[in-house]
């Protein structure tokens, strides 16, 4: 099962305890859902656009999907979880975008790093990065596919992090 987010705006301005968000939720190349947070800490809203239910989509997500770990709280596969794990993705990968208009960003031994440009031209530091880190990986002009992977890393590392936080 395909699970895609379209359509998505977040709103960060109303967003509090959770993402103030819509989206419309495709799967496998069909609108499913029309789903939404207020960002007030209640659950998401589905509106069921298609033949699908949402017990039926978690029930194959739990059938097919391992529970993930956020912030150190193991979290059962669902729908809500597979949507909010795509959103904080797409935020990662549009910041990681935003990020590469004024850095460098490399991936160096499964870690994301940055370099600043501070209004230099890149190739130069580009080219010191290469003879200092010879087996880093730029990420400027890179396809979906790296920055993804990126995005990926960030948010794991995040999650490493804040898991092992003492409450």
């Amino acid at each position: 099962m395909l699970i895609e987010l379209r359509k998505l705006k977040v709103i960060k301005a109303l967003s509090e305890e959770t993402s103030c968000y819509t989206a419309e939720i495709w799967i496998d190349g069909a609108l499913a859902f029309l789903a939404s947070n207020r960002g007030h800490g209640g659950a998401d809203d589905f509106r069921q656009k298609g033949t699908l239910t949402e017990a039926e989509v978690d029930q194959w997500l739990k059938a097919h999907r391992t529970a993930r770990t956020y912030q150190g709280i193991d979290l059962d596969p669902s729908l809500e979880n597979e949507v909010a794990e795509k959103i904080d993705v797409a935020e990662s990968v549009s910041a990681l975008r935003r990020r590469l208009r004024t850095n460098i960003v490399t991936i160096e031994d499964g870690a994301v790093y940055s370099y600043p440009l501070k209004k230099r031209p890149p190739d130069p530091v580009i080219a010191a990065i290469r003879i200092k880190r010879p087996a880093a990986e730029i990420l400027n002009g890179a396809d979906d596919a790296r920055l993804l992977a990126a995005a990926r890393l960030i948010l794991d590392a995040d999650n490493a992090a804040s898991g092992s936080v003492p409450l």
